[in-house]
Order: C-alpha cells, then sequence, then structure tokens
C-alpha cells in the first residue's frame, strides 16, 4: 500500500492535540528536564574551543571533545537511557489504541529499555557496516582517496537501512514486541514499498525543523545575550532543552502515526492486547 504522507502528518498532529497533557509530562520528564541539566552543569567543548576568539585549532578543538567524552562519558550514557525510556513512553502513549495512563506508559519504557537499546545496537551495526566495508576496501588498495570514494558510495545504502529500521521503536513500544531483532525484521516489513517516499518525508522534517531551530537561536539568543553572559548561558540552555523537547514530540508523534498508517487500522499487538497492568 502506498503511503499517504499527508494523512500521516495531519494523524501526527491529532495525536499530539488528543494527547498533550501526558505528552507535556513525558517530554518534561525525560526531554527537557534532563537535558536542560546537562546543558547547564556540564562545560560545552566547542564553546571552550572556540572561547578565545582566535582561529580555531582544529586538532586542539578535537583534543577538547575526546577529552569531555572520556571525562563525562558516564552522563551521556545516563541521558541517552532516560531519553530511550522517555521515546517508549511518548510511542506507547501516542500511538496504543489501549489509551495508557502516564504510568503505564513509563512502566513500559523501562520494561522495554533492554529491548530498545538491542535493537538500536544492532541498527548501528548494520549502518555502519556498508561505509565501513567501503573504507576498508579502499585500504586493501592502498590508496586514501579510492577509500575515501567507495565509503561515500556507501552512503545511500546507509541512509536506505536508516529508514528500512526507523520503525523499530513504534514496533516495540506500541505492538510490545521484546525481541530487537524481530522489531527490526517487523520495521522492514512496514516500510516494504515505502522507503523512498519515508526518505524524503525525513528530509523535509529535519530540514525544516533544522531552519526553525537555528532561526529561534539566532533570536532569542540575541534577546538572552542583551543580560550578560550568565544570562545568555542559562537562555541558551533553556532553548535548547525547549528546541531538543519539540523536536522529540514531533518526531516520535510522526513515529507513531506512521506506524499506524503503514500497520493499518486492523493490525493489533504480538502480545495479548489486555492491558499490561
Amino acid at each position: 500500500m502506498k503511503l499517504d504522507l499527508s494523512a500521516a502528518w495531519d494523524g501526527a498532529m491529532k495525536m499530539l492535540a488528543a494527547n498533550r497533557e501526558m505528552v507535556l509530562v513525558l517530554a518534561g520528564v525525560f526531554f527537557f528536564v534532563p537535558y536542560l541539566a546537562f546543558a547547564l552543569f556540564l562545560p560545552d567543548p566547542m564553546g571552550q574551543a572556540g572561547a578565545s576568539g582566535a582561529e580555531p585549532d582544529m586538532d586542539a578543538a578535537s583534543a577538547m571533545i575526546v577529552a569531555f567524552y572520556a571525562e563525562y562519558w558516564w552522563a551521556l550514557l545516563l541521558l541517552a537511557l532516560i531519553q530511550a525510556i522517555g521515546s517508549i513512553a511518548l510511542l506507547a502513549i501516542l500511538g496504543d489504541r489501549d489509551r495508557p495512563t502516564v504510568g503505564d506508559a513509563m512502566g513500559r519504557g523501562l520494561r522495554f529499555l533492554p529491548t530498545q537499546i538491542g535493537a538500536q545496537i544492532l541498527t548501528g551495526f548494520a549502518i555502519l557496516a556498508p561505509p565501513t566495508i567501503g573504507v576498508a576496501l579502499g585500504a586493501a588498495i592502498g590508496s586514501e582517496g579510492i577509500a575515501g570514494l567507495l565509503g561515500l558510495l556507501m552512503l545511500p545504502v546507509t541512509l536506505y537501512l536508516l529508514v528500512k529500521f526507523s520503525m523499530s521503536s513504534p514496533a516495540i513500544a506500541i505492538e510490545r514486541i521484546m525481541n530487537p531483532i524481530t522489531a527490526l525484521g517487523r520495521s522492514w516489513r512496514l516500510t516494504k514499498g515505502n522507503s523512498f517516499r519515508l526518505f524524503l518525508f525525513y528530509l523535509l522534517l529535519v530540514a525544516a525543523f533544522t531552519v526553525l531551530s537555528m532561526i529561534a537561536t539566532l533570536v532569542f539568543g540575541l534577546v538572552f545575550a542583551l543580560g550578560g553572559e550568565h544570562v545568555a548561558l542559562i537562555g541558551q540552555a533553556l532553548i535548547s532543552s525547549l528546541i531538543n523537547v519539540g523536536f522529540a514530540c514531533v518526531a516520535y508523534a510522526v513515529l507513531a502515526s506512521l506506524h499506524r498508517c503503514l500497520s493499518g487500522p486492523a493490525a493489533t499487538a504480538t502480545v495479548p492486547t489486555t492491558r499490561e497492568d
């Protein structure tokens, strides 16, 4: 069946409107507060690299970024885990026809976190395999130029795999699939025949959000800068956190709506449909 992208977008907006109170609670707990704490209390390696105002030293900037990840890897991991739980909870609230409560959705997020992590790890290996193979072949030939070219030529394969596995999170959260491999297989089947349309849809959404976030950051950044350095830092953290929340809400609503459109009105969960609690 051919996917109606207009219907998918309209469905996403209706899902957000119908569940806005619960979505705001979950988005605040799992996306706004953790991201704001991350932005306020952890150093910004890119900001430090350009703080001198001189021409940036790329080697020094790279060293600072590596040092940041080495020191604060635990915070990055914690943030990723919190947001992974939140993504499952948001998808459950938005897309599950059983209409779980906020508590049910948060509990589902915790229960299905290992499945989500497993699916993301497998997806990461899959999308990194094509460029890695291309670079390895180029290295075997003995030419860095050929290695880079082969890696670039593998980019369409990587994008294709990203699209094919994009429905794995909705499959886990909404259909309650426990096995990550089964979730990836379900995503592959759901996207069959619509991969190119989905790619264009995702591309347009990312482009539109990037432009809007750049405009918002620029405008509000100038406003907060009038209050001094500390106000500007806090303001930038607030704006970044709000942008993160906005992207999460829209993105997961779109994924939930796409899942409903692709799976059809008669689709059922892969486990008994009685309430979990």
